[in-house]
């Protein structure tokens, strides 16, 4: 959650907002293990907003329920429209992170992964 690496807690893993380096800068660990890694991501991020908007949705329900008059879905459409496309930008880089931690503890590293990033960080110590 705080977007640092899942293997060793190294800063420094992304370029930008959006962009996650190939390899964690400290440990040398390897972030897309492999082709279509990062698939995981968009379900991590897509069900945090869906709970969101039901969240919003809920409370919304609750509200109407209360008014005994007529309520509006005036302010609360918008409010679900900008959720639906901001949250899943602010959100996406610990998405990221919180997907290759989950990953990480699924699969543990293999010896040729280990030595992989051993040697990566080697190389960039020493360089």
């Amino acid at each position: 959650m705080r977007r640092r690496c899942p293997r060793c807690g190294g800063r420094g893993i992304f370029t930008s907002w959006l962009k996650l380096r190939e390899r964690c800068p400290t440990c040398g660990y390897r972030f897309e293990r492999e082709e279509g890694f990062f698939t995981g991501v968009y379900l991590v991020n897509y069900s945090l907003t869906a709970a969101v908007i039901v969240f919003e949705l809920f409370v919304y329900v609750i509200y109407a329920n209360a008014q005994e008059g007529e309520v509006s879905v005036g302010p609360a459409l918008p409010i679900g429209i900008i959720t639906a496309l901001v949250l899943p930008l602010v959100t996406y880089p610990f998405a990221k992170v919180t997907w290759a931690a989950i990953d990480l503890a699924m699969r543990p590293l293999e010896p040729v992964e280990e030595a992989e990033a051993a040697l990566h960080d080697r190389r960039d110590t020493s360089g």
